[in-house]
């Protein structure tokens, strides 16, 4: 491999919410919050340099660049034409999601959305002072699958003004068909229902998984959609946040439009967010991209092969995409609640815990990044191992 997903940087000492922990020993493995350990593509660091040196972060334009870079990898990587005039841009995803709720929904209005359902998107629900409809995934052999008759059904009890889409969804690491996606917007179009697509784990796939924004869906989608990405989770840059939104609509761009110029993010935008992601979408970290999915894609092969070998009281779901493993600890004998505290002090180990991160649904359950070093992996699991045979 050209680059070495093996080094990365101490994490402990750069204030990493996953690594630099209050309070606990110094051996603890962070898997928690959903981020990569190494060090990002090189062409990312080429590019900020200039700007670093030059000193001066002055109010500065989106180039032609930008949005031609945008365009072209839609359509290079989704087959997806993009116009110029759909597309804006916000520093947060879960920003994004909050203010599309804000835009396309009043106070007191059902949201639906898959569960279990990561927090902030529960609390962007919330924010907007809408109504949390839960359609709960259901597990059928070795993977989660959308209850479409609960879906349908409560989108005629309800009639919610959106739906909340997450795909890859977090946490169960499922990549949506396009046989599923068409199912899902053709409800959603014949219920005058609009769709927020939430397209941030949509980088990292595996196998013959097939990540499909969208807009790439049909042309009912482009009536009734908003749909959100960020490279942040498939290229680590979490600290230059910026969401791209694209809005093909023109009644509901013209209306989103006309909120967020508020905002001003057009006018603020940050320049080392500009020049990253737009080298990025051209293409020159591409190579390092597919050496990170190959890299993830045999941590997710240890990781299934340890616990079908080891015979533990715990069922992982194999992730169709993102780096992020779902296990069901219903029947480990550890309880329900605070799983993550039993990992913590039993494994050194410091993951997610299901009921406090995704709500009721993720009661029993623990989300585990494996985005770390393939001797991180190694050892942790070596730790839960230990963990339950000495329980």
């Amino acid at each position: 491999m050209k680059y070495n997903f093996d080094r990365t940087p101490d994490h402990r000492r750069n204030g990493s919410f996953r690594w630099d922990l209050p309070d606990v020993p110094d051996d603890v493995i962070g898997m928690g919050t959903a981020d990569l350990d190494f060090e990002c593509a090189p062409c990312i660091r080429e590019a900020l340099l200039p700007i670093a040196e030059e000193n001066c972060y002055n109010y500065r334009q989106r180039p032609d660049r930008y949005f031609n870079a945008i365009i072209n990898w839609y359509a290079r990587n989704y087959g997806l034409e993009v116009k110029r005039e759909w597309l804006s841009t916000v520093p947060s995803t879960i920003g994004a999601v909050r203010m599309a709720l804000g835009i396309y929904a009043k106070p007191g209005d059902a949201i639906i959305v898959q569960t279990p359902a990561f927090n902030p998107l529960s609390w962007a629900i919330s924010g907007a002072d809408c109504r949390q409809i839960a359609n709960p995934m259901k597990p059928v052999n070795g993977h989660f699958e959308i209850d479409f008759d609960d879906f349908e059904a409560k989108i005629r009890e309800y009639h919610p003004s959106c739906y909340l889409l997450v795909n890859p969804h977090n946490p169960t690491g499922r990549v949506f068909t396009r046989k599923e996606l068409e199912k899902l917007v053709d409800i959603c179009y014949s219920n005058g229902v609009k769709v927020i697509s939430d397209e941030v784990h949509g980088m990292i796939t595996y196998g013959d998984h097939e990540f499909i924004p969208l807009l790439a869906v049909s042309e009912k989608a482009k009536e009734i959609g908003v749909q959100i990405v960020s490279l942040s989770k498939g290229y680590n840059v979490m600290s230059l946040p910026h969401a791209i939104i694209t809005i093909a609509n023109p009644d509901m761009q013209k209306e989103w439009m006309r909120q967020i110029q508020a905002f001003s993010f057009g006018y603020a935008t940050n320049s080392f967010a500009i020049e990253a992601i737009t080298t990025i979408l051209e293409g020159k970290a591409d190579e390092w991209m597919k050496e990170l999915n190959a890299y993830l894609a045999r941590n997710v092969e240890e990781a299934m092969t340890f616990f079908k070998e080891k015979n533990l009281p715990l069922i992982p779901y194999r992730p169709e995409g993102s780096f992020l493993l779902w296990i069901d600890c219903r029947n480990a004998g550890i309880g329900t609640r605070n799983l993550d505290k039993f990992f913590l002090e039993k494994a050194h180990i410091h993951l997610d815990d299901g009921l406090d991160n995704f709500g009721p649904d993720g009661e029993g359950y623990v989300r585990i990044n494996f985005a770390v070093t393939e001797k991180n992996l190694r050892e942790a699991l070596s730790r839960i191992e230990k963990a339950f045979s000495c329980k």
